[in-house]
């Protein structure tokens, strides 16, 4: 029997050519696809921490406020307080009408209030890597210079503001001892509980009167004075950067 062989063709270059372009486009077709699912991932992720960080912002402002009013509030009552200390030592009033003067100022401490800002988001979005995915903005810069200048500013200058709050408390024990006291459950049976007896007491005795009128005195006045105002520099800064991240960051959210 004779077995006939089928004779194969070669083939031409031109289906070389279409065969290595279907390829090459099916193996493009898949890494750019790829590369499109993984962009839009990022982008997701992006969009989530935005959210996140604009969430922290909000927060940070009701607080950025609420530390300015308590600041205004620490003004007013210095400038009374200075404005005694003036007439005191200019000997405008006498001594008698300093000390009274001086019971009736309200509270009369350093009520030192500092700002905590939440920077969770950010340094989320920062150590996965997706801040350098951000794109050359206004909003990366805000970003950048609230969280690596403004942040660290006010981290730096809270510890000093309390430190100096803590000074002047401690040298003048008055006005927190008679907020310690209005709260102290013992202020019925113990004389000196009690808030009213006790600022009465501690202004009578000579060496109180003597510290309040003291040049040192007026010196420690005028550092936790001076500082409010260096402090409400910086939240002011803050705010501004908080300001137009929460504009740029509610333009952006999708």
């Amino acid at each position: 029997m004779e077995v006939h062989h089928h004779s194969h063709h070669p083939k031409k270059w031109k289906e070389y050519v279409t065969e290595f372009i279907m390829l090459f486009a099916a193996v493009t077709l898949g890494f750019l696809a790829e590369n499109y699912r993984e962009h839009q991932v990022i982008e997701h992720r992006i969009e989530l921490n935005k959210i996140a960080i604009l969430k922290d912002l909000q927060a940070d402002s009701s607080e950025i406020a609420k530390v300015l009013t308590s600041g205004d509030k620490m003004i007013e009552k210095f400038n009374k307080v200075n404005h005694i200390l003036y007439l005191s030592k200019t000997d405008r009033i006498s001594q008698a009408q300093f000390i009274d003067s001086i019971k009736v100022i309200p509270e009369f401490f350093a009520r030192t209030s500092t700002l905590y800002m939440n920077n969770s988001s950010f340094k989320n979005m920062q150590s996965s890597g997706l801040f350098t995915s951000l794109e050359e903005s206004e909003l990366k810069h805000t970003l950048s210079i609230y969280y690596e200048v403004d942040f660290k500013a006010i981290q730096s200058l809270n510890e000093f503001f309390d430190q100096i709050g803590n000074n002047f408390n401690n040298q003048l024990p008055i006005g927190l001892g008679s907020l310690i006291r209005d709260k102290n459950q013992f202020q019925t049976t113990y004389e000196m509980n009690n808030p009213v007896f006790f600022e009465n007491f501690i202004l009578s005795l000579p060496k109180t009167k003597a510290l309040l009128q003291s040049d040192d005195f007026i010196y420690e006045v005028q550092k936790y004075y001076n500082y409010i105002f260096v402090y409400r520099t910086s939240l002011r800064q803050a705010k501004k950067s908080n300001d137009t991240l929460i504009k740029l960051l509610r333009a952006e959210i999708k």
